[in-house]
């Protein structure tokens, strides 16, 4: 009987996945916790992580890389013409054209 729920504990500490947490799983190593952290920073308008979304349009994932795409698109209302299935090349470029475009006014004039 004690065996049985030891056995029984056991199983049910592993159901609750743990709530998203950008700071941790936008860089995590599993390509769903990525994923989650995208669409929750997304769903809440958190502009904090563009830097990390400009990041993740080269993920080694592909679905990583399209929500990333959609969720820059989404909080800026704005469009680089990113393809997430573009060749390793052409999303590099896609990424110093989002950095370029976020980049403080200040920071395009030299910082004057």
């Amino acid at each position: 009987m004690g065996a049985l729920l030891l056995l029984l504990a056991a199983c049910a500490s592993t159901d609750t996945p743990r709530p998203v947490q950008p700071e941790l799983d936008l860089h995590h190593p599993d390509a769903l916790r990525r994923t989650l952290a995208i669409q929750d920073v997304a769903a809440r308008g958190d502009r904090r992580w563009l830097p990390d979304l400009i990041e993740l349009l080269d993920d080694r994932d592909e679905t990583v890389r399209l929500q990333a795409g959609a969720a820059l698109r989404e909080l800026t209302g704005e469009d680089v013409g990113y393809q997430a299935f573009a060749p390793a090349a052409e999303r590099r470029a896609a990424q110093e054209a989002w950095r370029a475009r976020l980049q403080p006014q200040g920071a395009q004039r030299g910082g004057s």
